[in-house]
This record gives structure tokens, C-alpha cells and sequence, in this order.
């Protein structure tokens, strides 16, 4: 029986103030997510990201539209 294929979420930023920023909105909105270094198979922009897992993905969409923090992208990572 095959492995169902694992997926991490990474938000990137600009700079590691707006990382920062979104990481305490979003913990006061309830959603899980971690800070992490960015993967170089994501991106070269800050050195900081947040993790979080596919489930909370809509959830930080909502926060990151309402608080209005600038990210590049969120990247989606075959966990290995």
C-alpha cells in the first residue's frame, strides 16, 4: 500500500517584520502555524516563513485578507 503524500505550507514574506506580524495575528485568530526557516526550494525573499498545515490554509487566507500583511506566496512542500 502506497504513503499518501504529505504537504507543508509555507508562508513567505517580504522581510521578517511582516513575518512576524501575520505570526501574531495569527495566533490571536486561533490559527496553528509555526515559525520556520524558509526551505531554498520556496524562495530567496526573507529568511523567515510560517509553517502550518493544509487544514488552517483557509483560516490564514481570511486573517492575512483581513489584517492586510504583505506576503509573496504561500508555497506547498512535499514533506520528505
Amino acid at each position: 500500500m502506497e504513503e499518501a503524500e504529505i504537504y507543508d505550507y509555507y508562508i513567505l514574506f517580504p522581510n521578517h517584520h511582516e513575518g512576524l506580524h501575520l505570526h501574531k495575528e495569527l495566533k490571536k485568530a486561533g490559527v496553528k502555524c509555526s515559525i520556520s526557516p524558509t526551505p531554498r526550494a520556496a524562495s530567496s525573499f526573507c529568511g523567515i516563513s510560517l509553517l502550518l498545515a493544509e487544514e488552517q490554509l483557509d483560516a490564514a487566507k481570511k486573517v492575512i485578507e483581513s489584517c492586510g500583511v504583505k506576503i509573496e506566496g504561500i508555497a506547498k512542500i512535499r514533506r520528505k
